[in-house]
């Protein structure tokens, strides 16, 4: 199926995210980047004093697999190529939002974000974190990696210089709260932080909850405060920001194969050279390759510490194919639901 956009809005989208991108690069370097860790500049500058350095951001923390596989087999591949990475995790340069406005003006080399907020640029984007959309990972991978999500990237491209170097597969996200839910009915009442992000409200609502948006890092706190009371997440991440701790029960309900696309911006993609932009798209597979096992990997493992009993009771007995229908009846009502019933019909 084709996607068209019209240039006014193309126009209107580089303008915009210009001024946006600016505006987020002042505010951070007035604040001394007061949107988590602060940056050792010292510490991020070592490395190879003749090579390229491309600055990456991402939202997740340090010992996470994105960054402890993705980003490490990224700069492990880079070696001798005349390129190398500075990464800057745990939101130190800003949320998701924040780092693609910086990327799409220029202001950030590399960001880390999921498909829903490349939606706000490219509204066909965010279909890839539509509730229940693939089978399993192969599906994900196929997709992604497919023609109908490239042709959807090159609008991205064409419309917000926002370039798509990969995707990594991040997990499948599961919800955990202080009851067992099986069905729709066990999430009324419920208090579910989502990413803010208006597609994680909409996957929720169809499930049957009403959604919370909050950043990542504020989650813990507010759990263990009960300023909301349940919260969606590949294992993983589950695991690294140890929700565990402070939420009774994982309900396996696998609503959202997900991953998250590592970005770079017009000047920087186009300032490469043939041989770095050829070294940097080998680096990306490998790096999503080694992402993929090790959160694959986590995901068996630590569900099976979790099932031998420590701290977390882990409920499979989720009706999946009920929330499954009504997430689809949902999806469908998106502007791209033409779309996410193409992406279903091709598995």
């Amino acid at each position: 199926m084709k996607l068209e956009h019209s240039h006014t809005q193309t126009s209107v989208r580089r303008r915009t995210a210009a001024a946006l991108g600016l505006a987020a690069s002042a505010a951070l370097l007035l604040s001394g980047c007061n949107v988590g860790t602060p940056v050792d500049r010292d510490e991020a500058a070592a490395g190879d004093a003749d090579a390229k350095t491309l600055r990456l951001s991402h939202v997740y923390d340090a010992g996470h697999p994105v960054e402890e596989c993705g980003i490490t087999t990224l700069k492990e591949e880079l070696d001798g190529s005349g390129l190398q990475i500075e990464s800057f995790p745990a939101a130190q340069l800003g949320n998701e939002a924040e780092s693609l406005e910086q990327v799409a003006s220029g202001a950030l080399d590399m960001a880390i974000a999921g498909p829903s907020f490349l939606g706000v640029w490219e509204e066909n984007a965010a279909v890839l974190d539509a509730a229940y959309l693939f089978d399993d990972v192969d599906n994900f991978v196929d997709t992604v990696e497919g023609d109908t999500m490239t042709e959807v990237f090159d609008n991205l491209y064409e419309s917000s210089d926002i370039k798509v170097l990969s995707s990594w597969y991040y997990g499948t996200r599961q919800v955990t709260a202080n009851k067992e839910i099986k069905t729709a009915e066990d999430f009324e009442g419920l208090k579910i932080r989502t990413p803010n992000a208006p597609l994680y409200l909409e996957n929720i609502k169809a499930m049957g909850g009403t959604a919370t948006p909050m950043a990542l890092d504020e989650v813990y706190l507010a759990l263990q405060q009960g300023v909301i009371d349940a919260q969606e997440n590949p294992i993983p991440t589950i695991s690294t920001a140890k929700f565990n701790e402070v939420q009774d029960y994982i309900n396996l309900t696998g609503h959202m194969i997900q991953g998250v696309q590592i970005t770079t911006g017009r000047a920087v993609y186009e300032g490469l050279t043939d041989d770095e932009r050829s070294a940097l798209d080998d680096a990306m597979a490998a790096a999503a390759d080694a992402t993929r096992t090790c959160v694959e990997d986590q995901e068996q493992s630590i569900l099976e510490e979790w099932k031998a009993g420590d701290g977390i009771e882990v409920n499979e007995d989720v009706d999946r194919e009920g929330f499954a229908s009504a997430a689809e009846e949902a999806m469908l009502q998106q502007p791209w639901g033409e779309l996410y019933q193409e992406i279903k019909d091709g598995q």
